[in-house]
């Protein structure tokens, strides 16, 4: 399973991204890199901004099983991300 999180360096992220890392599960992270979360080694990272919407070109023809958005905090949010 290839999971993308939206964001991920956040508490409860981190612990859940290195969790899936032990259950055989492939991540992948899309965030602006602005805070080292000290990650496992084979977590890749996509640096964007996923309000500009040039960040889903940095994927490019990525593909994933699972999509989790660590950074929805208001409708708004929801929007952008449909």
């Amino acid at each position: 399973m290839k999971v993308l999180f939206i964001g991920g360096t956040g508490n409860i992220s981190t612990a859940v991204t290195r969790l899936a890392i032990e259950q055989g599960i492939e991540m992948v992270h899309l965030n602006r890199g602005q805070h080292s979360a000290g990650l496992p080694a084979n977590v890749r990272t996509f640096t964007a901004d996923i309000n500009d919407e040039a960040a889903a070109q940095a994927l490019g023809n990525e593909s994933f099983d699972a999509v989790v958005d660590w950074i929805a905090f208001t409708p708004e949010h929801i929007e952008r991300d449909l």
